[in-house]
């Protein structure tokens, strides 16, 4: 987003402080909650919305899509990231896994429930990746809490450049605990 013209940027931001933050940066700035903006209040062209993290916070995620669906049109992305529930460490940790944290961390998403999610609420899925980087490093950082025998010897006798590969194959084949996903409005 550096990229782009900073009147390109909109923020939907409801945190006095972060909304100012944001304004010292010369960016415009929407403060209010998602369900109070009114899709009036945005540009009248192909947008993309952005949410990192908050998905997982939320008591009530379908308000929340439901009011992201209103202010898209239907050539508008919506990008945004949260926890997987499948992610190689959260389940591994479980009882013990530092993402598992109600009542902060209360939905727990994985890459096929997101989607049900999404298309229930008229959502067209562009991409869903698990795109992370620390997931051996939280298991490494955690080992004494791990049970499972692989995991444990894995992490006791796999060389560096070996621990490399396992974490390129979690986020390759969808199991990272931190989950990207880009989708539309149908």
């Amino acid at each position: 987003m550096s990229k782009r013209k900073k009147d390109n940027i909109v923020v939907i931001e409801p945190s006095p402080f972060m909304a100012q933050e944001c304004r010292k940066k010369k960016l415009q700035v929407i403060q209010k909650f998602l369900e109070s903006v009114e899709k009036k209040e945005l540009p009248n062209k192909k947008k993309v919305f952005t949410c990192f993290e908050l998905i997982e916070h939320l008591y009530n995620p379908s308000k929340f899509i439901k009011n992201m669906r209103k202010l898209m049109n239907k050539e508008d992305l919506f990008i945004f990231t949260t926890l997987s529930s499948t992610g190689v460490d959260i389940l591994t940790l479980w009882n013990n896994s530092r993402s598992v944290n109600p009542p902060h961390h209360i939905n727990f998403f994985n890459p096929k429930s997101i989607a049900i999610f999404l298309k229930k609420h008229g959502f067209k899925i562009v991409d869903i990746s698990t795109p992370g980087k620390l997931d051996i490093d939280i298991l490494e950082n955690d080992k004494l809490f791990i049970q499972d025998r692989f995991w444990r010897a894995f992490l006791m006798f796999a060389k560096e450049k070996d621990k490399i590969k396992m974490q390129n194959l979690i986020s390759d084949l969808n199991f990272s605990s931190h989950m990207m996903v880009t989708c539309k409005r149908q």
